[in-house]
């Protein structure tokens, strides 16, 4: 047993982000974590964030959803976790994949008012409606998680992202810790949210005024989209090309071999398409021994009626704003706010591998 909730665990990380251009969310972890109703089971566990990635996932239509977590330092030494999670909690803190602070107060709703996110919750955030009037008046921003049937729920609407502020997000942010997960050394690009405090960006972790060593590059956000379903969220930032293959060389590509069969495998290179970001626009150059075509939607919107471009190896080819990059036919490379029609999601579950001891039937 104690091998699979470490595969939950494992599963839940990989949709955990402080990135504010992955992240499609913004939640309490502690809420979530304490929310014994939604499972039945013990005072705290790990394991409810899970229900919420599939909860989410399935709200959203999206297996490759992301969520901004937020959790308070009590969480993090609270005697009901096993020893497990709280290693694990311990390793996220420290990782900067989660958000850690010392009271969570109104941060949540703060992270979501400046990246334009949506929040879920188990409460709605009572009394801070005043400070952030969108949580009452923009309703499908604020979504609720609910218990169901043998499954936890997300009430609400499908939110589309809202304007973020731009101008803070734009920095690149130090915190006078050098080792700070996330605002130190180590977060160049993928920094978390800046807390204000009196107009000051501070290091929301060490309460610390953040200093500002330029701007962030521009970024766009990209799906890989195999069979229909969204598998991953990546990122090309300007300067920091991404290799997408079977399996890259380079560790930070991104790797796909796992979503496919055996012989679709074989017609995708290790190295198959490069992405950059340039001055003239995003970029893809075919890497691969079968090749990389360009489909541009025709008038209708459909990208069977559209236009295709097969790439030829080694030339850099800037693409429009609506075209995807296809691989092999099935396996899809598309920007995140234009993602094709026909697609689907929320149907894998990082709780397949949870022990059935562990959760009890809802109801």
């Amino acid at each position: 047993m104690r091998f699979e909730v470490t595969q939950v665990l494992d599963a839940i990380e990989r949709h955990l982000t402080t990135d504010s251009a992955l992240a499609q969310a913004v939640v309490d972890l502690g809420q979530v974590a304490w929310y014994s109703a939604l499972d039945g089971g013990r005072p705290v566990s790990l394991l409810r964030v899970g229900l919420l990635v599939d909860a989410l996932a399935r709200h959203l239509g999206e297996d490759a959803v992301m969520i901004y977590a937020v959790a308070s330092r009590d969480l993090l030494t609270d005697a009901d976790l096993t020893s497990k999670e709280r290693m694990v909690l311990g390793r996220w803190s420290g990782d900067g994949v989660i958000e850690v602070v010392p009271v969570v107060a109104d941060r949540v709703p703060e992270v979501a008012d400046i990246t334009g996110l949506p929040v879920v919750s188990v409460d709605g955030f009572p009394g801070l409606e005043r400070r952030y009037p969108w949580l009452s008046g923009v309703p499908e921003r604020v979504l609720q998680l609910v218990p169901g049937e043998g499954q936890a729920r997300i009430i609400g609407g499908y939110p589309l992202p809202a304007e973020g502020r731009a101008a803070l997000l734009g920095q690149i942010w130090r915190c006078a810790r050098r080792d700070c997960p996330l605002f130190g050394d180590r977060r160049a690009y993928t920094q978390a949210v800046p807390r204000m405090k009196a107009g000051v960006p501070v290091c929301p972790r060490h309460d610390e005024p953040l200093t500002s060593v330029g701007p962030r590059p521009p970024s766009v956000t990209m799906v890989l989209i195999v069979d229909g379903i969204i598998r991953e969220r990546f990122v090309v930032r300007a300067g920091r090309p991404v290799v997408v293959g079977r399996s890259p060389d380079d560790p930070t590509g991104i790797v796909i071999g796992g979503y496919l069969d055996g012989s679709i495998a074989q017609m995708i290179s290790r190295n198959h398409v490069r992405l950059e970001l340039r001055d003239d626009g995003l970029v893809a150059t075919d890497l691969s021994t079968n090749g990389t075509v360009v489909r541009t939607p025709g008038v209708t919107g459909s990208y069977g009626l559209g236009e295709q471009v097969h790439l030829t190896n080694g030339v850099p080819y800037v693409l429009g704003p609506a075209d995807t990059v296809e691989l092999y036919r099935g396996v899809v490379v598309a920007r995140a706010d234009r993602i094709p029609s026909g697609t689907a999601g929320g149907q894998s579950s990082v709780m397949g591998e949870a022990p059935t001891m562990t959760i009890r039937p809802f109801g």
